[in-house]
């Protein structure tokens, strides 16, 4: 089967998933070309899974989202460089403190309900007059990261035409 013919099998699958028309068997299998989807997109992101580590879980989509962030020195408004369920990146003029784990709001695509949670400091680094700061995303309920997982998936696959 080719690639396009694939993925166009997996774009007509996963618009059914997110209407929850899917019996039993249809899921789990959608739930496995959902990975192999994920793996595809994080070998071409040159990124490579620890044994035992789910890519759908991991793999990134370079997209500004608006997210508030909550400092203990106060809110913070930007946009993301890159999001995946389990972080993202952002610009900041002054990374936090390594010890804050601040809390936000990650607003999804299509005016759908935002994420909230909190994040962790994972690396900060220096650009000209700014930072990249990256984040990982702390204790997401699972009902959240299928959300933002689905949402990833979307805007994966709006790329691929």
């Amino acid at each position: 089967m080719s690639a396009n013919l694939w993925v166009e099998q997996f774009r007509a699958l996963h618009s059914r998933a997110r209407k929850g028309s899917l019996p039993e068997d249809e899921r789990r299998r959608y739930l496995a070309a959902r990975e192999q989807f994920a793996r595809a997109l994080t070998a071409a992101q040159g990124m490579r899974l620890p044994p035992g580590m789910s890519a759908r879980r991991t793999f990134r989509i370079a997209q500004g989202l608006q997210v508030d962030l909550s400092f203990a020195s106060g809110p913070m408004r930007t946009l993301t460089l890159d999001v995946s369920v389990g972080g993202f990146s952002v610009m900041l003029h002054k990374p936090p403190l390594e010890s804050e784990e601040p809390g936000f709001t990650l607003r999804l695509p299509g005016n759908l309900e935002p994420v909230t949670g909190r994040a962790k400091l994972v690396s900060s680094q220096r650009k000209i007059g700014t930072h990249r700061v990256s984040f990982a995303i702390q204790g997401l309920a699972e009902k959240d990261a299928e959300r933002l997982e689905t949402a990833l998936f979307d805007l994966a696959l709006e790329r691929i035409k």
